[in-house]
């Protein structure tokens, strides 16, 4: 299990309710320099629905990862594809994105929402270099 530091933690349960555009992320990390050609290198983003998001339409989530050099103007570096609501319930991770390298100082997630305005919902992110990659297989086998 991961140790979650504040500083690299982009949303604890932010919620994505009545929405439709790009929500940003509570929080932008600070890598303290300018550049840094291996600042993200081994880090994985995370992200994860805590609550189900829900939505009167046929909304569809993405999630953006943007960097900036002044923290004020951000440009997208990667993006996941959207996410049918079907695929957005409670508990799942809905990405797992290897961070490419070089990143800019200052790093943020941005959920796009399209399609329809969302009614419920809440997400979390946060990078990490451990990912739980548990596979539950079926009980019952044997070994011939």
């Amino acid at each position: 299990m991961a140790i979650l530091d504040s500083q690299i933690q982009f949303s604890a349960a932010q919620p994505v309710a009545a929405a439709v555009g790009d929500i940003v992320s509570t929080n932008v990390a600070d890598t303290g320099q300018a550049y840094d050609s291996s600042a993200g290198a081994g880090q994985v983003l995370l992200v994860k629905t805590v609550a189900a998001v829900t939505s009167g339409g046929a909304a569809t989530l993405a999630v953006v990862l943007q960097d900036s050099a002044d923290n004020s103007t951000f440009a997208d570096v990667t993006s996941t594809a959207p996410r049918a609501l079907a695929a957005l319930g409670a508990n799942q991770v809905i990405a797992r994105v290897q961070l490419p390298t070089p990143l800019r100082r200052y790093w943020r997630v941005v959920y796009r929402i399209a399609g329809a305005t969302t009614t419920g919902g809440s997400v979390s992110a946060f990078l990490s270099n451990d990912v739980q990659a548990q596979q539950i297989m079926p009980s019952g086998f044997q070994v011939a």
